[in-house]
Order: C-alpha cells, then sequence, then structure tokens
C-alpha cells in the first residue's frame, strides 16, 4: 500500500479477523478517536508512532468530514508512517 505523507489526512484500515475476508472500513481519514486503559485518545495526520489496546467505539472523521463510529469492541492500533490499522477482535 503506496502511501504519501500528508499532513491534512491519513490512510486507515480497520480489519476484523481474517476469517472474516473483509475489511470493515479502510480509506483517507482525518482523525481516528478512541478510548484506552488511559481514557481517551485521538490520532491525527503525522501522529507519532503509537500503538494501543482499545475497548469500545472507535471514531473515524473522514476527508470529507463525516463521521463515522464503528462498535469493533476489543482492538489494536497501530500509528505510524501516516498509516494507521485497527486490528479489531470480536
Amino acid at each position: 500500500m503506496a502511501q504519501e505523507l500528508r499532513g491534512d489526512k491519513f490512510y486507515t484500515a480497520v480489519m476484523p479477523p481474517t476469517y472474516k475476508g473483509h475489511l470493515v472500513y479502510s480509506g483517507f481519514v482525518k482523525s481516528l478517536s478512541g478510548t484506552n486503559s488511559e481514557g481517551n485518545f485521538d490520532i491525527l495526520p503525522l501522529h507519532e508512532n503509537f500503538a494501543s489496546l482499545v475497548d469500545g467505539p472507535i471514531v473515524i472523521v473522514d476527508e470529507n468530514g463525516k463521521r463515522q463510529e464503528l462498535a469493533v469492541g476489543k482492538a489494536l492500533v497501530e500509528a505510524s508512517n501516516n498509516l494507521v490499522k485497527v486490528f479489531v477482535e470480536f
């Protein structure tokens, strides 16, 4: 997945376990928000490298400003090089 580093958006992929066989969400977004054991967090474009377990929904604001809440339950979020991957555990 080739990636350009831009300051106004980043690419996000929300992936369920492999037996589900499809992505829950993929595309460019302006922000991703969630909750971990420390509280609420936000990931914005050009975010520092970051990894965290998430408990509860994540909220994505797409590149057009549309807010979407995804009920992922437990997940692992990894951010690096303007790419955010969310590995969902159902």
